[in-house]
């Protein structure tokens, strides 16, 4: 064998040693991937059943920014039916303990606007200041935000959760926190909460409890994962639930236009007085049925902006944390490809104020394994526009809210479809893995279109999402 062969079989073997190297960073990868997959699957399912088992899916136990002693300063909207089987309104809801909490002003019934509702505001994103009143007034243009709920220890308490007792509920504490000692060669060691050791004789005190001998308490959890609760009705086709009316006895109490225009469905209060009827309503609306989807977020603390709103709305010279933790786009329908058996869809969301560098580092960001939920306001069936006073239409029929997985980002473009522009608005395409997108195909012939999303909620941190249908922990005729 001659020096060249030797060599040559030398590299070949060289070479492949190297592959086989190179496979270990990618198969840790492919691993940490897999396990991290696996882990959230379980912290879903398992959040699920623990709320179902605490209660936290009976309405009596929900706590309300504006619930007594919390009355806040927005317009009450939570309500529920009459009768002896009480319903929530039919309406959205997010709960979410770990966001709830009063400000550092020393009052407990003190809130922050921006714990009042999910999303929060988002003008830059959306074009308009999310609160104009002209907004709520119009179905398809209305914020499509939800109240924020927190949950009582205990039922018939108007407390929340507080924040131990809302990190036991909402956080996992499955990944124990470990040291690692500066010997290479020695194992982890476990973290614990701590105090000072009391000993006693017999490990008791005088009075005869038990005492901590070590200062041992609990092990500690690194608390990665936590998790909040989206509630969603089910749609439902709303003809003719009640006539508006004035406020005169006997007729059932009115809602002001300000209430009114935040219920769900929306009613359209400008076509009746700025009045409504409640009870109607309440009963025709009301439901037990939901569906649950739990949104389990990464390393959700220190990513929470504190303070009020920033007055006008986010825009982009606000702290940059409200531009990325919850906001709300807009979309283009006409860019919607839905796909059918859960196969990937396309969808083009949109920034209409700002700059490039808003809509790249903050706005528009996103990245493959991101969640983000399409969101579409169900249109009213032979709908009249405000002022008609026709009072025969149906009303909306409720909200779809529907998760999906990006699986691929292009690129943020200008107006002029330039990747480098400066020219506003500011759009990207997005494409998506999740449900199938229901299709509205009973429309009158004046108000026939596709069921195509106008909105899109993003979340900083959500790494999955788990969803079931849940029925309502509530004493009906129909719980089992």
């Amino acid at each position: 064998m001659t020096l060249i062969e030797v060599m040559m079989s030398t590299m070949v073997v060289s070479l492949g040693i190297l592959g086989l190297v190179a496979l270990i960073p990618l198969g840790t990868h492919l691993t940490e991937r897999g396990t991290r997959a696996d882990r959230i699957a379980i912290v879903g399912e398992r959040a699920f059943h623990e709320a179902r088992i605490r209660g936290y899916f009976d309405p009596s136990r929900w706590i309300a920014p504006n619930t007594p002693p919390f009355t806040g300063t927005g317009p009450r909207f939570w309500e529920q039916t009459e009768g002896d089987f009480p319903l929530p309104l039919r309406q959205p809801y997010m709960i979410d303990p770990m966001f709830f909490p009063p400000d550092n002003s020393g009052t407990s019934t003190v809130y922050h606007d921006s714990r009042r509702f999910f999303p929060y505001t988002t003008k830059l994103s959306y074009g308009i200041d999310m609160t104009d009143d002209d907004r709520q007034h119009t179905t398809l243009a209305k914020p499509v935000r939800m109240l924020r709920l927190s949950v009582s220890p205990q039922p018939a308490s108007d407390d929340p959760l507080s924040i131990p007792e809302a990190r036991m509920a909402f956080e996992s504490e499955d990944d124990l926190a470990f040291e690692r000692p500066s010997d290479g060669e020695a194992p982890p060691i476990q973290s614990f909460y701590t105090r000072d050791a009391v000993k006693g004789t017999n490990n008791h005190n005088t009075s005869g409890v038990s005492t901590n001998r070590d200062g041992e308490i609990r092990r500690q959890a690194a608390g990665e994962y936590t998790w909040m609760i989206m509630l969603t009705p089910e749609p439902l086709d709303l003809y003719r639930v009640a006539p508006f009316a004035p406020t005169v006895p006997p007729n059932p109490p009115t809602l002001s236009a300000a209430q009114a225009a935040w219920m769900h469905p929306p009613i359209n209060t400008a076509a009746s007085g700025s009045n409504s009827v409640m009870t109607g309503i309440l009963n025709a609306a009301a439901t037990n049925e939901y569906v649950a989807s739990v949104l389990i977020l990464k390393n959700r603390q220190g990513t929470i902006p504190t303070g009020a709103v920033p007055s006008g709305g986010v825009t982009s010279g606000s702290d940059e944390r409200w531009q990325t933790n919850e906001r709300i786009l807009r979309v283009d329908p006409s860019s919607f490809v839905a796909a059918s058996g859960g196969a990937t869809g396309e969808i083009q969301i949109v920034q209409y104020g700002g700059t490039r560098e808003d809509a790249e580092e903050r706005t528009l960001k996103a990245s493959n394994g991101d969640w983000i939920c399409l969101v579409r306001r169900m249109p009213s069936h032979d709908y009249n526009p405000p002022g008609t006073g026709t009072n025969t239409r149906r009303l909306p029929r409720g909200d779809v809210y529907l998760w999906y997985k990006i699986v691929m980002v292009d690129e943020v473009v200008d107006s002029t479809g330039s990747p480098t522009g400066t020219t506003a608005p500011f759009t990207r395409y997005l494409t998506l893995s999740g449900p199938d997108w229901p299709v509205d195909n009973d429309s009158t012939v004046s108000n026939r279109e596709p069921l195509q999303p106008t909105h899109a909620i993003m979340v900083e941190g959500v790494v999955g999402v788990y969803t079931r249908n849940v029925r309502l922990q509530t004493p009906n005729l129909w719980t089992p």
